[in-house]
């Protein structure tokens, strides 16, 4: 049965198959297949699986084996261990350097698979999918074409359409191999040594041999671990398969020279076959099978009768353990055959040395304190696996195989080196992703947001807000902070940030689950700079902070807008005598004019936001060096940004300010989708002089409830729920340059204090100087009115005027 572009033939002609193929080669090879796509037709078809347990002619662990293969969370654990993160991404691996490099599929794979694992070809296939690859599959004559049913049935499980084209299925006869494989990239064959070599003479030259030989296991016994309950699971792992897998054991290779402990240990491990191996259904051999397995004891008997060779044979229909006395290994006959030789440690590589290119995996028994020694001896002499004998045929996720990421071996490592003055703040080379459409999907505000239970992926907590009496909390697992920390550390590079020359002093507010400076700590790790993790003080003293500028040489300063501020303001005489600190980066609000005039008058040359962000959403976009305040680059690694009307769910037109509403796509700890963060902007259209390719949006004024004053969010209601009295808030900024709220209303200075005293986030940033707190008594009437409507805004926000 043929599987030729999604559609199954009973029958079809070879030569009009493989010309049909080759048609539609160059354009799939062309076209990026994302690992997602795999991922998602892979989760889909092990749900159908799970629902129509009847569909394939599975037994339960066959069928249970196959499900379990194809877990979303397992292949993305098989991605990132063997690819590492985003394998996809063309970046650079230094930012000091303009090299990139990525792993990028191999092109056209073709697989020869074995019959005697049905369900090998379908993994071999999807394995290669998740690589990127166009798969070309000649399955075994035995097959049945039930691999072609499997993938069919994917397929079907593809809502993209887009696999189709990436996977074939022709059952071509061994003549024909050569013609298939004519424009492979690469060709991965099991077999046999002689079946493997004859498959390697007909592919074209510089293809990659991927080869999955057969291989040999054993176990590995120290005299005093052999106990009755090993040895039976000596037994059991030797009859679970018969032998037929590489991973059974096929020798049983003692610590010790000993004649009497190799023939007590022999006689123990027979008794246990006695009484475990009617456990498992035994596989009977071919008439072929059995004459070797006849010859090989006769042989055994035969020396230790004429050549005068210790040994022994003990045998019962269905299982036999031979013991020579001697160092030179031979295969098993298999089929429940055990080879028991000494093998005293000083000599395990000698004794595997002919064996070394062979070798996979070893059961070690032997007592805790020898593991680590008796580990590395052996992986020395060329074992690649090391396992208890109870799980040598299990795996766990993202293990290597035969001492290979098989990924890797699927794929090619490529790069891309450029002058260092060109494309000098692009991280990376890589197309800009086409957003997810979610049509449908409601609009989340902040209390569905608080509302939704933190998934279970949930690792990291950063408190969210914190206006409200018990602040809500926002979950992170570490996956998804490395990689949007990642993010932010490719944003900073492209603003301008230089970790060749910079040296960082990190001025965040830290404790009380506050998120900025454990996140800028990590950016700044990924960046490799030099950083000084000093945080902002607690209180207005900034003596010992510009101290350590100077005597470290600091040339960055990263923070909120009010804490550089108060620096520069109570420190200026220093801070200008030093002139070193040119760069400063800021996070939340930008500085007032006479705060920039501040810093430039101390030599500061570039004042740029260090990221915008929310702690709920993550980090959302980036500053770069070819744009001016509050524009910014949309992080399309981990975000997707719509801006839609203030009073209607539809996309704003051109430039047309809007609402934001940023979709998370790289969040396993908390859902966020279509999320109102609160504040309003509007789309820049045309190329950035900067050459990024991202999308450009101008950040705004906020639309909601909440407002950024001196470094923190204050909430509108809760300033109402204390003052309980109509009032009007004028922001500015003070002649000092700091951030200054003139409250209006109808209480003095002395009552306005009392009632917010219990409104501790409004009280931290005036006691710690980042915010001056001005009363004025005045009433209603006399509120500022809007000169157009007339009516009279709550909040007047004049800072960036």
């Amino acid at each position: 049965m043929y599987l030729i572009n999604g559609h199954l033939h009973d029958t079809y002609n070879f030569e009009d198959a493989l010309e049909c193929l080759q048609q539609d080669l160059a354009q799939h090879l062309s076209t990026p297949l994302e690992s997602s796509t795999v991922v998602t037709a892979a989760t889909r078809f092990a749900e159908q699986l799970r629902d129509t347990p009847d569909k394939f002619a599975f037994d339960n662990e066959q069928r249970q084996s196959l499900i379990d293969f194809c877990a979303a969370e397992k292949l993305q654990v098989k991605l990132q261990r063997e690819l590492g993160t985003q394998p996809d991404s063309l970046r650079r691996i230094d930012y000091r350097q303009a090299r990139f490099e990525c792993w990028s599929p191999l092109g056209l794979v073709v697989h020869i698979t074995p019959g005697n694992a049905p369900l090998l070809a379908f993994c071999a296939v999807l394995e290669s999918l998740l690589a990127g690859n166009v798969n070309w599959l000649r399955p075994s004559s035995s097959d049945q074409h039930l691999t072609a049913r499997l993938l069919d049935a994917l397929l079907q499980c593809d809502p993209s359409g887009q696999l189709a084209g990436y996977v074939a299925v022709l059952p071509v006869g061994t003549a024909q191999i050569g013609r298939l494989c004519q424009r492979a990239n690469g060709v991965a064959a099991w077999g046999g040594e002689s079946a493997l070599q004859a498959i390697r003479q007909q592919i074209p030259a510089g293809c990659r041999w991927i080869d999955w030989g057969h291989r040999i296991s054993f176990v590995y016994l120290t005299v005093d671990a052999a106990t009755s309950q090993a040895l039976d699971a000596v037994a059991d792992e030797v009859c679970r398969l018969d032998q037929q897998a590489c991973s059974s054991p096929q020798w049983v290779l003692v610590d010790s020279d000993d004649p009497a402990v190799l023939r007590d240990i022999g006689e123990r491990l027979a008794a246990a076959f006695e009484r475990r191996s009617g456990q498992w259904p035994a596989l009977l051999p071919t008439p072929q099978e059995a004459s070797q397995i006849t010859t090989h004891m006769q042989m055994s008997r035969l020396a230790q009768s004429f050549a005068d060779q210790t040994g022994h044979v003990w045998s019962a229909p269905g299982w036999r353990v031979i013991w020579a006395h001697e160092r030179q290994l031979g295969p098993s006959p298999l089929f429940r055959s055990v080879l028991l030789h000494p093998v005293p440690r000083a000599l395990i590589t000698a004794s595997l040395l002919p064996w070394r290119n062979v070798l996979q995996s070893c059961a070690l028994l032997c007592a805790d304190s020898h593991i680590g020694e008796l580990a590395r001896t052996l992986m020395s002499a060329g074992v690649t696996r090391i396992a208890p004998i109870d799980g040598i045929h299990d795996g766990y996720d993202g293990e290597p195989h035969d001492g290979v990421y098989a990924l890797q071996r699927l794929s090619r490592r490529v790069s891309v080196s450029l002058p260092a003055a060109v494309l000098a703040n692009h991280v990376t080379l890589d197309r800009t992703p086409t957003p997810v459409l979610l049509p449908g999907q409601p609009i989340m505000n902040k209390d569905a947001f608080i509302a939704q239970p933190i998934n279970a992926q949930a690792q990291l907590y950063f408190r969210s807000g914190g206006s409200s009496g018990t602040p809500a909390l926002s979950g992170y697992s570490h996956r998804d902070f490395q990689r949007q920390m990642r993010a932010t550390a490719d944003g900073l590079f492209a603003a301008g940030l230089d970790p060749s020359r910079d040296r960082v002093m990190n001025l965040f507010f830290c404790g009380g689950l506050y998120g900025g400076f454990l996140s800028f700590a990590k950016v700044l790790e990924l960046l490799d700079i030099t950083h000084l993790p000093m945080g902002a003080p607690t209180d207005d003293d900034y003596r010992e902070i510009a101290r350590l500028i100077v005597d470290q040489r600091v040339t960055v300063l990263m923070g909120m807008p009010s804490t550089l501020h108060r620096l520069f303001l109570n420190e200026r005489q220093r801070l200008q005598a030093y002139g070193g600190i040119d760069k400063v980066y800021l996070g939340g609000e930008h500085l007032s004019e006479q705060s920039r005039a501040l810093l430039r008058s101390c030599g500061v040359s570039s004042i740029r936001s260090a990221i915008y962000g929310s702690v709920d959403a993550g980090p959302l976009g980036h500053a770069c060096q070819a744009t001016g305040d509050g524009v910014f680059h949309l992080m399309t690694d981990t975000q997707q940004l719509e801006i839609v009307a203030f009073d209607d769910d539809r996309p704003v037109a051109g430039d047309e300010i809007g609402r934001l509403l940023f979709t998370s796509i790289a969040r396993e700890g908390q859902h966020v989708q279509r999320y109102d963060v609160g504040d309003s902007g509007r789309w820049l259209s045309g190329p950035c002089a900067c050459g990024l390719t991202s999308p450009r949006f101008e950040l705004l004024q906020r639309h909601g409830k909440l407002i950024r004053i001196g470094t923190d969010f204050i909430s509108l209601s809760e300033l109402a729920s204390h003052l309980q009295v109509p009032f009007q808030l004028l922001l500015d900024h003070a002649p000092d340059g700091l951030e200054r709220m003139q409250l209006r209303s109808e209480l003095n200075a002395q009552e306005v204090r009392a009632r917010l005293a219990n409104y501790p986030t409004l009280t931290t940033v005036i006691e710690t100087a980042l915010l001056v707190l001005e009363v004025e008594v005045c009433a209603t009437q006399n509120f500022t009115r809007n000169k157009h409507s007339g009516k009279t805004p709550l909040l007047i926000d004049s800072r960036r005027k």
